[in-house]
């Protein structure tokens, strides 16, 4: 088995894996927000008018839309699109109607999941390991160990530029040792089936690919670490279990054993 993979899994299956893992991972209680009666009042208003338009127009003035819905982003960034694009609204909109005005309230005042805030808590834990975590130009010179300064994008633009990263989505990770280069995804996995599963593989298939000046590493925490026979994790223990040596897959607990060479 691979030796990374082995000691994730050896950690992940231990005493205290949970507990350390809130250290780079918290979870925040999330309040929920309340709306006023007026708020309330306008939706019940526009909901029994059957204005398919101006219900999601004004759902969308909410900092969270009472359904999740791939679509909503883009109708955020451009509300003329809801003009264009009828049948999206069409769809929408019956999903709105099919949970009532109680549904979309309710769906309007839940709290923000924490783990939209994992690619972020990730980030902030790379200065605790004891290395720089540097702009663009001093990365580039330093000859010892050390982290890019960045966000998702700004750390694929450096690696298409310098590293031959031909991938198109974003980066949680780059670093160099001993004048290797990294790249890196980080995922907390905390759950199997629908965009989590897709998570996992579009990681995995990130791990498949290369880049011709830097190797690919996966952080991965959560349920591909859980060894429980007929369960829903199985598929994914068992896909991280097969990766061949050459493949660097760990939890994010071992980053800094990896980074130092502590095998």
């Amino acid at each position: 088995m691979n030796k990374w993979v082995k000691k994730s899994i050896e950690l992940a299956n231990g005493r205290g894996y949970l507990d350390n893992l809130s250290t780079i991972y918290p979870v925040e209680l999330n309040t929920s927000r309340e709306l006023s009666n007026q708020e309330k009042e306008g939706i019940r208003s526009i909901f029994e008018k059957g204005d398919r338009k101006e219900l999601v127009l004004f759902l969308l003035s909410f900092n969270r839309f009472p359904i999740d819905d791939p679509y909503i982003g883009f109708l955020r960034r451009d509300v003329s699109a809801i003009d264009r694009n009828p049948r999206t609204i069409k769809r929408i909109s019956d999903q709105l109607f099919k949970i009532g005005v109680e549904g979309i309230v309710s769906g309007i005042q839940r709290p923000k999941s924490s783990s939209r805030q994992f690619g972020q808590y990730f980030k902030n834990c790379l200065p605790t390991l004891g290395h720089p975590v540097l702009e663009a130009e001093d990365f580039l010179k330093i000859k010892g160990t050390a982290f890019l300064k960045g966000g998702d994008k700004s750390l694929k633009i450096f690696a298409k530029k310098y590293l031959g990263y031909k991938g198109k989505k974003g980066l949680d990770l780059v670093f160099k040792k001993n004048n290797n280069f990294f790249i890196g995804e980080a995922k907390f996995i905390s759950a199997s089936g629908g965009t989590q599963d897709k998570s996992f593989r579009e990681t995995m298939d990130f791990l498949r690919k290369k880049s011709s000046k830097a190797k690919h590493i996966a952080i991965l925490d959560g349920v591909v670490w859980a060894a429980h026979k007929n369960s829903n994790t199985a598929q994914l223990y068992g896909s991280v279990k097969r990766l061949s040596e050459g493949k660097v897959v760990i939890s994010a607990l071992l980053l800094k054993d990896f980074i130092e060479g502590r095998e």
